[in-house]
C-alpha cells in the first residue's frame, strides 16, 4: 500500500494511535515494576530495628494514595 495513501486512511491512523497507546502503557508497566523493585531493594537495606518505622511510613503513603483516589 502506498504510504501516502495512509495519511488519509482514518482506520490506519486509528490503528497507529492504538499501537502507540499500547506501547506507552507497556512502558509505564515496566517503569512501575522497576520502581517497585528499587523500593524493595531499598527496604532490604533498612536495619531491622527501623523496619517498624519503614512499615508505618509506607502505610501512611498508601493511605494518602487511597484517599486521593477515593478508595477509602
Amino acid at each position: 500500500m502506498n504510504p501516502l495513501y495512509n495519511i488519509w486512511n482514518y482506520n490506519y491512523i486509528q490503528q497507529q494511535a492504538q499501537q502507540q497507546y499500547h506501547q506507552n502503557q507497556v512502558q509505564q508497566v515496566l517503569e512501575a515494576a522497576h520502581k517497585l523493585q528499587d523500593y524493595l531493594d531499598s527496604a532490604d537495606k533498612v536495619d531491622p530495628a527501623y523496619q517498624g518505622a519503614l512499615t508505618a511510613t509506607c502505610c501512611a503513603v498508601l493511605a494518602d494514595y487511597a484517599k486521593k483516589h477515593g478508595i477509602i
